[in-house]
């Protein structure tokens, strides 16, 4: 399960935003059209909402926020909202941003993982921040908010290294600027260097058999504690760091290579080409083969 979503599952919403590979989408958002409200819901992206006219009233972890023309909402992971016209409210245009954290954040045992991107993953920084004309530095995620735009819709060459740039511009100033506070920090300890032994030898090994015991062995803990060790540092559990660390070697070798794939299952340390199926699709949302079917048609599209 993930972080923070233990009494909120039921309201997590099942789509999927963005694609495996740029997790990153930004939909228009209008009222009223067919509705004049949004369910109660969640989901493990930021979402960001730059209203271009008009206002409406969200609902944010049971408080009321209202937005008007200008402003700029931003609300962490697993934060629970909707949102509505009220009596007063005639229509409400805006744009509407998701950002996965993976699109900055490569689970990595680093010093902005632990100290910024695993907080908020686990909810451990504010739920939201409204950034309104009158704001100090507002100009300044304005520009973001719409080179965000151009940079996604105009698909100009290294579009996707541009939006990443600017994506952790937008965290940068959120924090600088105290937008977002992280209640709580992970400092470079010694369960820290604990925990990046145990990923070091996850990147090194990660073909081999890779046991909880045998970790807990190598950083000198039980296995309860390595649990609990690596949890509060990555939010996940060893063996799921294990298991997404083989899926992502695995996909960039569908991406960089033409090698079967199971020939690729067994060289990423799954040994069930079945088991190697079914993760991959639940974690990506397409098969190995679908993936690499998906990949070859792109290249093909570029080349014509």
């Amino acid at each position: 399960m993930e972080p923070g979503k233990s009494d909120i599952s039921r309201y997590v919403e099942k789509k999927q935003h963005g694609d495996v590979l740029l997790p990153f989408v930004i939909y228009g958002t209008m009222m009223p059209t067919i509705f004049t409200s949004f369910p109660l819901h969640c989901h493990e992206e930021v979402e960001m909402v730059l209203v271009d006219c008009g206002s409406c009233c969200y609902a944010i972890s049971g408080q009321d926020v209202a937005l008007g023309t200008g402003d700029i909402l931003i609300m962490m992971p697993w934060v629970l909202h909707s949102f509505r016209l009220t009596e007063r409210d005639r229509y409400f245009l805006a744009s509407t941003y998701l950002i996965s954290l993976d699109m900055i954040n490569n689970r990595s045992v680093d010093i902005c993982a632990s100290r910024y991107f695993s907080p908020m993953l686990n909810r451990v920084c504010s739920d939201y921040c409204v950034i309104k004309p009158e704001t100090p530095h507002y100009e300044d995620f304005k520009r973001i908010a719409v080179q965000l735009f151009n940079a996604y819709y105009d698909h100009d060459a290294f579009f996707e290294l541009h939006l990443k740039g600017l994506i952790s511009e937008l965290f940068f100033m959120l924090l600088r600027d105290g937008l977002i506070r992280i209640f709580e920090t992970t400092p470079e300890s010694d369960d820290v260097k604990a925990v990046r032994r145990v990923v070091d030898y996850i990147a090194d090994n990660y073909r081999e058999a890779i046991t909880l015991a045998g970790l807990a062995q190598l950083v000198s803990l039980s296995e309860t504690g390595l649990s609990r060790l690596f949890r509060s540092v990555t939010g996940m559990s060893c063996i799921d760091y294990v298991i997404e660390y083989r899926l992502s070697q695995a996909m960039t070798m569908l991406r960089s290579s033409e090698k079967p794939v199971i020939e690729i299952a067994y060289e990423t340390g799954f040994n069930n080409i079945s088991y190697f199926n079914r993760t991959f699709k639940k974690h990506f949302g397409q098969t190995p083969s679908a993936c690499r079917k998906e990949r070859a048609e792109k290249e093909e599209s570029a080349e014509a």
